[in-house]
């Protein structure tokens, strides 16, 4: 209980950016933090669930040059941030000698390019203030290779490195950044994968064959866990965490 009370206090009336509000753990991590109170500015080219955000912002985080644009304007406003949650992402399939130059740019201008033009316009905000806190939602497939998932894997493992230099250069500031690595969670981008209803226990299961591992705790993570973690990190409650990577797989990438 003190906990929720302390959250609550924390967030009530604070400005929180998340992206990738339309779905999966992005929708959940906005409704999550507009329960605590917060006035949540979501980014995102679709909307399921507007009454949980302050403001939509319409944006296709695929354009980086855009969504630089659109956040000049939002900190013009006096609409920055006090957290900046990174959830946007998208997964592109293929081996390597297949997958198109257009397949792997997606890939990272949605995963690390527009991460980057956040960070970016961000960081002057937070750095003024002497308060903030980013929390990027990115993969344990940034450090374990997974086959036919190159260009996803390496946008991960440049967004992991992104964020963990925002928090080494903005610590001086009292800035804080982490990375949580999710493993297989039950979003669109997940159940898009699977070939038919036994699709979740095999990802449990594991694939011998692709070298990949089952999943310990014999479940696959729900939006709202990976959720629950994202709003303790970034809220003061972990104010003592910065440039961690908390990696939430069950047990996956032991």
């Amino acid at each position: 209980m003190q906990f929720e009370q302390a959250l609550n206090a924390e967030y009530r009336d604070k400005i929180i950016w998340v992206t990738g509000v339309g779905q999966g753990i992005g929708l959940a991590v906005a409704k999550h933090f507009h329960a605590l109170g917060a006035k949540v500015i979501g980014f995102d080219r679709h909307f399921s669930e507007p009454d949980a955000l302050y403001k939509q912002i319409v944006c296709d985080l695929a354009q980086p040059e855009q969504v630089e644009q659109i956040l000049a304007e939002l900190i013009e406003q006096q609409l920055a941030p006090y957290n900046l949650i990174y959830v946007a992402g998208v997964l592109e399939m293929g081996e390597l000698e297949a997958l198109s130059l257009s397949q792997w740019q997606h890939c990272h201008n949605v995963n690390a390019a527009s991460l980057f033009a956040f960070i970016k316009h961000c960081g002057a905000h937070f750095k003024q203030q002497r308060v903030g806190s980013l929390v990027t939602i990115g993969s344990n497939a940034a450090d374990t290779p997974r086959q036919q998932m190159g260009a996803y894997c390496a946008s991960k493992a440049a967004a992991t490195q992104l964020t963990l230099t925002a928090g080494i250069e903005w610590a001086n500031f009292g800035v804080r950044c982490n990375v949580i690595a999710p493993g297989s969670t039950l979003t669109p981008m997940q159940t898009g994968m699977w070939q038919d209803e036994q699709g979740a226990q095999r990802v449990i299961d594991g694939f011998a064959e692709q070298y990949k591992l089952g999943i310990p705790l014999q479940k696959i993570a729900t939006p709202e866990e990976i959720a629950h973690s994202a709003v303790f990190l970034a809220s003061n409650l972990s104010s003592h965490t910065t440039m961690q990577v908390l990696t939430i797989d069950g047990g996956a990438t032991f």
